[in-house]
């Protein structure tokens, strides 16, 4: 099964512990698994770290030529060790911006059979954000597994 993320980096109130078990109890379920994700600092590393503890195969997609310029300290270390252990998947983009950060997410709902959010549940704070690829990933007739931070809850949707 294919299984992409997308999630917030950071957010006031989110317990990543929790985050990481209801990840981890997703994942238990499934049998062969290939996870998708940009790597991004919070959601994406958890998962991909969760993919990788679960015997997965992890497919990193990058979004942009000089990704590892978007990092500091403990996240630039944690993404560097994941792409380490992942297929890569490099997308064409040479500047960070917003765009990038959308194709990536289109990218990877595009191509996985299920999306797993790590969401709070309200608008993008900016183009290409969590609630930008969760509308595009239904409206590709995605499954969609939402886990809630914020009210601790999870669901398909």
């Amino acid at each position: 099964m294919k299984i992409g993320v997308t999630g917030h980096q950071q957010r006031e109130g989110i317990d990543w512990r929790w985050v990481r078990s209801r990840i981890d109890r997703y994942l238990a379920g499934k049998s062969i698994i290939f996870g998708y994700s940009s790597l991004a600092a919070g959601a994406d590393q958890i998962f991909a770290d969760a993919v990788l503890d679960a015997g997965g195969t992890l497919i990193a997609v990058v979004p942009m030529e000089d990704y590892p310029s978007q990092f500091k300290d403990e996240p630039l270390r944690e993404y560097s060790r994941l792409l380490a252990k992942a297929q890569i998947v490099q997308l064409r983009s040479r500047k960070p911006d917003e765009g990038a950060f959308l194709d990536a997410g289109k990218w990877i709902a595009r191509n996985v059979d299920c999306l797993v959010t790590v969401w709070d549940g309200e608008d993008a704070a900016g183009r290409g954000g969590t609630a930008d690829i969760v509308v595009y990933a239904m409206a590709l007739g995605r499954q969609v597994h939402h886990i809630d931070p914020i009210k601790r809850k999870t669901a398909d949707i």
